[in-house]
């Protein structure tokens, strides 16, 4: 068990026990110890929604500049399902020009231009070329500071990585 899993629990044991303690000890109006219990209740819930996406799920944050493909899944659309499509990259960050230590999984909205890219990559991994990928923004998408806003349409490019120069001997 991890401690980050532990101190998740002991907050919550914490938090539980306080919340009983005020439930059983005060002389608040029942209005509000019933607020009390559906706000904590909310939280427990706020917490879920948010640890589930530190715990390896997909990440819909915007892909880094540079990355290293590892693999992709394709989920194409289905009309009659109601199912959107999604694509699934799961890539190592090169933007800061090291390695990140684990490679990231990334969640991007279903569009026939990335499908058609990553299974070209797919392919070309198959066949034993490392891929780098590139984000680019299409035409009159607006860049800011650190990434991209919301649902900017994202243009990525896949191409081999470069051969690794030996040193002389």
């Amino acid at each position: 068990m991890n401690e980050s899993i532990l101190l998740l629990i002991t907050v919550n044991v914490v938090v539980l026990a306080l919340l009983a303690l005020v439930l059983v000890f005060s002389r608040l109006h029942w209005v509000l110890r019933l607020l009390l219990v559906l706000v904590v209740s909310c939280s427990y819930w706020i917490a879920y929604q948010g640890w589930d996406r530190s715990q390896g799920w997909p990440s819909s944050n915007a892909v880094p500049e540079k990355f290293l493909l590892h693999g992709a899944v394709i989920e194409e659309p289905n009309k009659e399902e109601g199912v959107a499509g999604t694509i699934f990259l799961w890539a190592t960050d090169l933007s800061s020009f090291t390695p990140a230590e684990q490679p990231r999984a990334y969640v991007m909205p279903y569009s026939k231009r990335l499908h058609s890219a990553a299974q070209e990559a797919l392919r070309n991994m198959r066949n034993g070329e490392l891929q780098l990928g590139t984000v680019k923004l299409e035409a009159g998408a607006k860049q800011i500071a650190e990434g991209y806003a919301g649902e900017t349409p994202q243009l990525i490019e896949f191409s081999n990585l470069p051969k690794q120069a030996l040193p002389e001997k």
